[in-house]
């Protein structure tokens, strides 16, 4: 691992235009994202499934509504911060994450794109995607973030995020 935090975002039922989740940096420093892995849950039986289209975007607003983040948590089905460094630097109001945030979360502009199967029986729900792609990194700045939000189509499936990231100065 070469980042200093991780994002847990537990899997969801997919479902057209939802937003996964948003993360908001609140502090002074960057939040240099260095990865955003969605993996879709090979644990729950669908069948002759269309892709479901993955947008990663910047926000303008911190996402409301929805389930806070936890800091440290041990519950798999919340939405966790944690410190890949146990002596490291806790993150309670240095940034803030929203499972499904209902509103706020305003998108500001496409970072990446990607479509991931979610039929079970496939390989190709099993690939290791990146909306990121090609070891990218982006900088989100004071009072902005980033938000995972599906595209038009509805599916079915389950799905999950992996999201590392560094605050800098």
């Amino acid at each position: 691992m070469d980042y200093t935090y991780s994002l847990f975002v537990p899997k969801q039922a997919v479902g057209a235009n939802l937003v996964y989740f948003d993360l908001f940096n609140n502090s002074k420093l960057n939040l240099v994202i260095k990865r955003v892995n969605p993996v879709v849950s090979g644990a729950v039986a669908v069948v002759g499934v269309l892709g479901v289209d993955l947008l990663l975007t910047y926000t303008s607003a911190v996402g409301t509504g929805g389930t806070a983040a936890t800091y440290d948590g041990t519950d798999t089905t919340a939405c966790t911060f944690t410190k890949n460094n146990p002596e490291g630097q806790t993150l309670t109001s240095l940034v803030s994450a929203r499972l499904t945030p209902s509103g706020g979360a305003t998108a500001a502009g496409v970072i990446g794109w990607t479509c991931v199967f979610t039929e079970e029986t496939s390989d190709a729900t099993y690939r290791q995607y990146d909306l990121l792609g090609n070891d990218q990194t982006i900088i989100v700045p004071n009072g902005k973030g980033i938000r995972v939000v599906q595209g038009a189509v509805a599916s079915v499936g389950n799905i999950g995020f992996n999201v590392g990231f560094d605050l800098t100065i």
